[in-house]
């Protein structure tokens, strides 16, 4: 089974935007894959002392090319996109 919502493009950068309560999107970084990105969004919640206890993600409906996270907040949420 392919995993869909994995992202890797070898030479190409994911940007790593955070999605406020507001709707407001803020770039917070750039990764080459999935673990990049995710390791962004850690230091992103270390730093206002978040704690992340799981992850789920899952692909945009409307544009493929966005990949939604969710790490506990339930209003905000964290985006891949290519």
């Amino acid at each position: 089974m392919i995993d869909r919502c994995h992202f890797e493009y070898k030479g190409a950068m994911m940007k790593v935007y955070f999605r406020n309560s507001m709707g407001k999107e803020l770039l917070i970084g750039e990764a080459y894959d999935d673990e990049g990105a995710y390791n962004i969004v850690k230091k992103f919640c270390d730093d206002r002392n978040f704690k992340i206890y799981y992850a789920r993600r899952w692909v945009d409906k409307d544009n493929p090319n966005r990949r939604w996270m969710d790490v506990g907040s339930h209003t905000e949420f964290f985006i891949v996109e290519m």
